[in-house]
Parts: C-alpha cells; sequence; structure tokens
C-alpha cells in the first residue's frame, strides 16, 4: 500500500550533550491533518519539530517526508516543502516587513537572476493573507509582539508549503493575538490543505484549535 504519511518518525533517538534525550520516538503525521505536540517546558517538543525539519539528526531512527528520507534532501529540498514558525525570531538589520517575508522566498530565489515577478506575488499574496501589508514598509523590529508573528507566519508561508511546522507560536502573546495566530493558522489548514504540527504547552488553545 502506498505509504500516505507526510510526515513518519520510526524510532528516532536524539540525544545532547548535556545528557537530556528523546528516545524511539513513533510517530506518523498524515497529510492534511492538524497536530498539537502536547508537553512541558522542557520536554522536548522543541527538539522534535527541529528533527521534522531536517535542523536537527537524528541518531537513531529514521525521518521520512512524502516517504522521502530527510537524509537525502538538500536543505534547499527540505525548505521547498517544510516552513517553521520559530519561538524566538531575531533580525539584527533594519529589515522591512516585506524583506523579512521575501527571506521565504530563499529556496526559490537563484543566485544568477535574482527575484521573479512570481516571488513578488507571492510575498504580496502571503502578507494580504495574514493581515500585515498595511505594514509592509515598516522596520520589522519595530512592530508589536503579535504583528512581528503574523510577519514570521508570513514569511513561513512565503515558502509555500505542505507541511508547517510551529513552536510554540502563541509564546510571549496576549490572547487576542494568540486567537488571532490560531485562527489563521486553522484556516490555512482547512482552506489550503497545509499540514499543521504545532508544540503547544497551552491545553485550552490546543483543544480548540487543534484536531
Amino acid at each position: 500500500l502506498l505509504d500516505m504519511s507526510q510526515l513518519l518518525m520510526k524510532d528516532v533517538v536524539f540525544s545532547y550533550l548535556n545528557g537530556f534525550s528523546l528516545q524511539r520516538i513513533n510517530m506518523t503525521i498524515r497529510s492534511g491533518e492538524m497536530v498539537a505536540l502536547i508537553g512541558p517546558n522542557g520536554s522536548g517538543k522543541t527538539t522534535l519539530i527541529r528533527l521534522a525539519a531536517g535542523v536537527l539528526t537524528a541518531g537513531c531512527g529514521e525521518v521520512r517526508l512524502d516517504g522521502i528520507n530527510l537524509k537525502s534532501l538538500s536543505r534547499r529540498d527540505i525548505a521547498r516543502r517544510v516552513a517553521v514558525v520559530p519561538q524566538y525570531f531575531h533580525i539584527p538589520f533594519a529589515f522591512t516587513v516585506r524583506e523579512v517575508v521575501m527571506l521565504g522566498r530563499t529556496p526559490f530565489i537563484s543566485a544568477l537572476s535574482g527575484e521573479t515577478e512570481r516571488d513578488h506575488s507571492v510575498v504580496r499574496r502571503t502578507m494580504e493573507l495574514v493581515g500585515i501589508e498595511p505594514f509592509s514598509a515598516h522596520p520589522f523590529n519595530e512592530l508589536s509582539g503579535g504583528e512581528r508573528q503574523k510577519a514570521i507566519l508570513a514569511m513561513a508561508l512565503a515558502q509555500e508549503p505542505s507541511l508547517l511546522l510551529l513552536d510554540e507560536p502563541t509564546a510571549h502573546l496576549d490572547i487576542n493575538h494568540q486567537v488571532a495566530i490560531l485562527e489563521l493558522v486553522r484556516e490555512l489548514n482547512r482552506e489550503q490543505g497545509v499540514t499543521i504540527v504545532g508544540a503547544m504547552h497551552d491545553l485550552n488553545l490546543a483543544a480548540l484549535y487543534f484536531d
């Protein structure tokens, strides 16, 4: 039978030098699902997200994306399929919101031809989708926490991923912005079929928005 899972972890083991480890993780996320990883801080949720994104490599076992072992894919190939909204995102330069969102097109931009009209079109569309377009010319670092998180989400969506990984996407936000972000994410899942895996510690929000 054809394996319909989009993300598969089989007997995954990963250890840090400080001794913390994940042992024999088995997980199947099917295409179109919206799944929350639940647990307290320090339980390994972020590590699991990084393994799924190919940022970390399992010591044992395998991580498969659409049936393909992540180890056989280049960073560019992975970035064309998987996008991550991290818990912390720091831009040391005075980038505008539009420039930050354009970073999401990096896996598709050729060093020779540069940004194309399609890249500009995708960036415009994703900014409109998350409601950040009016701030496109504003410095990213001067946005409020909620608007900044929307810009990071737009950057991830500019990758046009089939799998979106969220690492505590509502951390440090007030309740209004938490709801706005999760409403957006659920809409993406329902209307565009994007598979969502989100690390959460808030059980109420997880129960409300995730399958």
